[in-house]
């Protein structure tokens, strides 16, 4: 669960390796849209490195993305991401990757 416009970890990476996130899918379950980036970093460290993706208020269903729609970023650290919504916190945001994990970078 996403907190409100702080960035917590997606996908911790495997030591030596680097990633790629292949596909996404976002929940929310706020009654305004949201917003959603990915990068890396925590708290005032947080680098955003792909999105935004948008998601529509009322669509519980998931929106999902994909490769075409997510940068072919490789990501050398932990993966995190942050919500937002326009005057109000998130409340209910649900974020899930699936990601490729590479021996060395240039996966």
């Amino acid at each position: 669960i996403v907190a409100a416009a702080t960035p917590v970890a997606l996908y911790l990476l495997s030591t030596g390796r680097t990633a790629k996130v292949r596909k996404m899918r976002i929940f929310n379950y706020n009654a305004a849209n949201t917003v959603v980036v990915i990068g890396t970093g925590l708290g005032v460290n947080f680098v955003q490195l792909d999105g935004p993706f948008l998601c529509l208020a009322g669509f519980p269903d998931t929106e999902e993305f994909e490769l075409g729609q997510i940068q072919d970023v490789e990501y050398n650290a932990d993966i995190t991401c942050r919500a937002t919504v326009a005057g109000a916190a998130p409340l209910n945001v649900e974020v899930n990757i699936t990601v490729e994990e590479f021996q060395g970078p240039n996966g």
